[in-house]
């Protein structure tokens, strides 16, 4: 059975269910992006080593990570619904922040 890493609540979890996003979570803290699974983005430049999952979209935005400006796993409807959870006011200032 695999495994995988899941992010949640600032804690690691194993689950047999991936989720339905992935970030980076290697030393370079400041790259703290996710995206979709099926990015081929991620895929290419993600070692598995340092791939982390969430199960949801307020998980990994809870966690300080970023939306991936190649698969944009955001939209304007879901990012009303996690407004609440970031300190940026639109869509376009979260994908394009700079930490």
């Amino acid at each position: 059975m695999k495994l995988y890493t899941i992010l949640k609540d600032g804690k690691f979890i194993k689950s047999e269910v991936p989720g339905e996003y992935a970030g980076y979570n290697g030393k370079k803290k400041s790259r703290r992006i996710f995206g979709r699974l099926d990015c081929a983005s991620g895929k290419r430049l993600i070692k598995k080593e340092n791939r982390v999952f969430f199960h949801t979209l307020e998980d990994a935005v809870q966690e300080g990570y970023r939306p991936c400006k190649h698969c944009k796993p955001l939209n304007e409807n879901n990012f009303q619904d996690i407004k609440h959870l970031t300190p940026y006011k639109t869509l376009k200032e979260f994908y394009n922040r700079d930490d």
